[in-house]
């Protein structure tokens, strides 16, 4: 894998999903405080009862861009593009490290922050929206430093990288 050309990794295409929510994180929010701060309100995290909702979203990208066709957004033509690759890179769970999409994600999070949502409906739209504001030249980019991404995590055994 480390010798593939660079017109290798341009006929790859990187999918993956993510989860984005209404109000907060799914996670555990770590707040970092002096002794007895903790009742604060700086130290305060809100908290919305049943999480507020969210969307799970599915994407793919290459170095020719991301699909912005909606007619590929039914999830049997997804999963048909990804079983008729005829190659598929095998890669561990949690290896943020070798999937340039993640980069496309944070942006799009950073980006859906910057609007005032309350419903699912509202996130929706604005993801949307967002999401084909992302030109080919980001994802280019992202899948030129593919070779240095895999690289760095064969240097660092797996371990996690810059990247």
């Amino acid at each position: 894998m480390l010798n593939k050309p660079e017109a290798y990794w341009n006929n790859v295409l990187f999918a993956d999903k993510s989860k984005y929510n209404i109000f907060g994180s799914d996670g555990r929010i770590m707040v970092w405080r002096r002794k007895n701060e903790e009742l604060n309100l700086k130290n305060i995290v809100g908290t919305v009862k049943y999480g507020g909702g969210g969307v799970l979203v599915w994407g793919c990208m290459s170095a020719s861009g991301i699909d912005n066709d909606t007619m590929h957004t039914a999830l049997n033509v997804r999963l048909g593009c990804l079983y008729k690759c005829p190659q598929n890179l095998k890669t561990p769970p949690q290896s943020l490290d070798l999937n340039p999409i993640e980069h496309i994600w944070r942006e799009l999070k950073v980006k859906v922050r910057e609007h005032d949502i309350e419903t699912k409906r509202e996130l929706k739209t604005v993801m949307m929206k967002e999401w084909m504001k992302i030109h080919a030249e980001i994802t280019k980019k992202l899948v030129k430093s593919f070779p240095k991404r895999l690289e760095a995590v064969v240097d660092a055994k797996g371990y996690p990288t810059k990247y």
